[in-house]
């Protein structure tokens, strides 16, 4: 890595992930690329119809934009049922020291109104572009209007890329505990394709967010 080169985070995403990153952020662009998603689909194996999975990954890719991550991902069985979500952030300022994995501990362990149904799993790993903490954990949150409660199970990566500046925090949530293995069998198995390349020269300035000097 040059002194005056800049990084981005990227994955061996295969197919078990569809790729809902929005760089423009519009709906014409989450239309666009449900659109194409939609056709990668057999549509001898779908249970749902085509244009409702098409507004559904529009919407999605919407709502998983909407803070202007650096990646949004889904992932989906063959007959169109939702398995997981995944969206990366970056944290960090330029010539401001990152906080250490322990110091993020705490932050790491908040999911907002959701809580904790039990004790959440923590642990140490090694990634290819450098140490990472790896949360996994059963949240329970309350429904809109109070009608009830819903669980839901999450998977949380913060990676502390080796010379960056950056803190790199990945969330695949899912509602499905039943297919808990698979998901986490998937996503463990995305964080070990974990790399850094360079940044385009015409890379769009909203990804910009995700670099790092090295």
């Amino acid at each position: 890595m040059g002194p005056d080169e800049d990084y981005v985070i990227d994955f061996d995403f295969g197919d078990d992930w569809l790729g809902l990153t929005l760089y423009e952020g519009s709906w014409a662009e989450a239309e666009r690329i449900a659109a194409e998603l939609v056709e990668q689909f057999n549509p001898l194996e779908l249970m749902v119809g085509k244009a409702a999975l098409q507004r559904e990954l529009t919407q999605l890719a919407l709502n998983l934009n909407a803070e202007g991550p650096v990646l949004a991902c889904a992932m989906y069985t063959v007959g169109g049922q939702r398995l997981a979500e995944l969206v990366a952030s970056s944290y960090g300022e330029d010539g401001v020291p990152r906080p250490t994995p322990d110091e993020w501990r705490s932050r790491l362990l908040d999911w907002g109104d959701a809580k904790p149904k039990s004790t959440p799993v923590m642990s140490d790993l090694g990634l290819p572009i450098g140490p990472a903490l790896r949360i996994q954990a059963v949240l329970e949150e309350k429904r809109r209007f109070g009608f009830g409660r819903r669980l839901s199970e999450t998977l949380r990566y913060a990676v502390w890329p080796t010379g960056q500046e950056e803190i790199f925090v990945l969330n695949v949530d899912w509602l499905s505990l039943d297919r808990s293995d698979e998901v986490t069998h998937l996503a463990d198995k995305l964080m070990s394709t974990i790399r850094l390349v360079p940044v385009p020269s015409d890379f769009d300035e909203r990804n910009a967010t995700a670099r790092g000097e090295a």
